[in-house]
């Protein structure tokens, strides 16, 4: 295809043949004319000028069709240009994401790493000023009377004898510890470092005053303590002996699928004390010690249901 420049070059030679020829396109037909040599000229050079304007016309147009690569570069251009800005957007979008999910993170944590205002924000104020009660024992590791031993009692509150049903079972004081020692006997008895998986607050006895209820992990463990008096007092019970915590201090010891107990926990002077409400003993069944048949313990069961007590998993402080 010729180019527009060089067809603007052509038909500017044939001009110039023509002026110096002196010949017209009318006179090269064979047809006579009244016109002059300079009128012929000048109608010769005008449509010469027409047919330049037409050829670059038509070379603009084929000039225009052959760029339209650079307008789609462009495009690609503008595409590219605006995935990258994309990727960045969310890229960012997703590093801010990801750092609130760090922030925000919530799992087992040191003692001395819990960041106690995320429970502040989440708990109620009840809850939140029950836990404040115990910060002397988990901040500045006051010591605490831990209950162990314990001993069966009968419905009279005498040690049982003679195959009589234990209706309570007392804990009494084994030794005094603090929080910091509490967690290293674990690590002292081969077992990795212990760390507060959850925590719940609560009046297991309805005495007026909140207990607080720390779950470890990897042992799966509780750890209760009590205020009394300004002393503090801990009974620890292992994770199948405290199960499904009730709002009314209700809770369920297993012993396995057929063999489970509905208790409640009261303290008193210095010692802790469950008393078993129900008992199911693979097929035999029991309130208060009474037997009974399997249509009245599921009904009295049934009323021991109201809700669970909210567990708050721990927050790892910042600045630790």
């Amino acid at each position: 295809m010729i180019s527009g420049k060089k067809r603007f070059m052509l038909l500017l030679s044939i001009l110039m043949v023509c002026l110096l020829c002196g010949c017209t396109a009318n006179s090269s037909s064979g047809q006579k004319t009244d016109q002059t040599p300079e009128q012929e000229n000048s109608e010769m050079t005008k449509e010469i000028a027409e047919s330049v304007i037409q050829s670059e016309t038509i070379s603009e147009a084929e000039s225009g069709a052959a760029t339209i690569p650079d307008t789609e570069v462009g495009t690609e251009t503008e595409s590219s240009t605006t995935t990258e800005s994309d990727t960045e957007t969310e890229s960012s979008t997703a590093t801010e994401s990801d750092t609130e999910t760090a922030a925000d993170s919530y799992g087992p944590v040191k003692v001395s790493e819990l960041d106690y205002d995320s429970f502040q924000d989440r708990m109620t104020a009840e809850e939140w000023e029950g836990l404040q009660m115990y910060f002397p024992v988990l901040r500045e590791n006051a010591a605490f009377e831990l209950a162990g031993n314990y001993e069966e009692l009968n419905r009279d509150g005498k040690p049982v004898e003679n195959g009589e049903y234990a209706l309570f079972y007392r804990y009494t004081f084994q030794k005094m510890t603090d929080i910091d020692s509490y967690v290293d006997q674990y690590a002292d008895d081969g077992i990795e470092e212990m760390l507060v998986q959850n925590v719940q607050v609560i009046d297991l006895d309805g005495d007026g005053v909140q207990e607080l209820i720390l779950q470890w992990t990897p042992v799966g463990d509780y750890l209760i303590l009590h205020l009394e008096k300004e002393a503090f007092y801990g009974w620890e019970i292992m994770l199948r002996g405290f199960e499904a915590l009730q709002t009314n201090g209700i809770f369920i010891g297993s012993g396995g699928a057929g063999a489970n107990k509905w208790l409640t926990l009261q303290f008193d002077h210095g010692s802790w004390q469950e008393e078993v409400l129900a008992e199911e003993d693979w097929g035999e069944y029991y309130l208060r010690g009474e037997k009974v048949d399997e249509a009245a313990f599921h009904k009295q069961v049934d009323s021991y249901w109201t809700e669970y007590v909210t567990e708050y998993e721990p927050k790892q402080r910042t600045d630790h």
